[in-house]
């Protein structure tokens, strides 16, 4: 069974690609309820993106809060790591990897898939040019084959870029996005918003609804998956200032009033 979480729709993409090539069900990570789980596989599959060098706060619960009985029934099987980055991953799988192995799960393989980059809340971040966000989709298709091809074959193996100074960054700015880019009171609409809840679709948290006037309202479960921000036709979302002259990125075959 394949679990992913996913914003913009890079890593579902990444996951429902894995689930027809390998015959395994997918799973929203959010429709999956942790203490509710029931075991429906023949291995274990989580992907999820890479947020500033780390693993998302909420996928990392996630595998804390799975039941004992989840856990006992997935021992007897393989478990499978792949991970959504923009160009690398720092210290992320060794994150992930140490939270399975607290909770008995060695972890068979990791692998890295590149996609276009979204995150926007930090200085010096945006999304990639044009040309680069048509490689990197065009070329993700044939990375999750092969990742595919290996965890049918059950082959171990470690295959992502840490980049340089992994360390460094996933101690450093890691952090810094967890206390600086995860305030749900910043994120407003502009007089530019039309009222289209394009936004509250979106959220896979159901974090966002609308008021009587149809403007969206942030709730306090926001994880900055960034979803509310790039799907919004208007570029009317904003995280305060550190969005303004930002680009948008949404998966293009992702329908956004599906929950990513």
């Amino acid at each position: 069974m394949i679990i992913y979480f996913s914003g913009t729709g890079n890593s579902r993409a990444v996951a429902t690609m894995l689930a027809a090539r390998t015959s395994d069900n997918v799973y929203p990570l959010m429709a999956l309820p942790p203490a509710e789980a029931e075991w429906n596989g023949r291995r274990l599959v989580f992907v999820c993106p890479v947020y500033s060098w780390g693993i998302p706060q909420l996928v990392l619960t996630y595998i804390r809060s799975l039941s004992h009985r989840f856990i006992a029934d997935a021992r007897r099987h393989k478990v499978w790591v792949v991970l959504t980055c923009g160009d690398e991953t720092g210290r992320a799988p060794e994150m992930i990897e140490r939270t399975l192995s607290e909770r008995g799960l060695p972890v068979s393989g990791i692998w890295d898939v590149r996609m276009p980059n979204n995150y926007v809340l930090l200085p010096g971040f945006d999304v990639d040019p044009v040309e680069v966000e048509r490689e990197k989709l065009a070329r993700f298709p044939a990375r999750t084959e092969e990742i595919a091809g290996c965890i049918l074959a059950g082959r171990e193996c470690r295959d992502f870029t840490a980049g340089s100074w992994p360390g460094v960054k996933t101690r450093l700015v890691y952090p810094l996005f967890k206390r600086l880019g995860i305030i749900p009171s910043r994120w407003k609409a502009s007089d530019a918003c039309v009222g289209c809840g394009r936004c509250r679709d979106a959220c896979p948290m159901r974090n966002v609804s609308l008021d009587s006037d149809r403007q969206p309202v942030w709730g306090k479960q926001c994880v900055s998956c960034l979803a509310c921000y790039h799907v919004c036709p208007r570029h009317a979302v904003g995280y305060g200032k550190a969005t303004r002259a930002k680009g948008q990125y949404f998966y293009p075959h992702t329908n956004s009033h599906d929950k990513p």
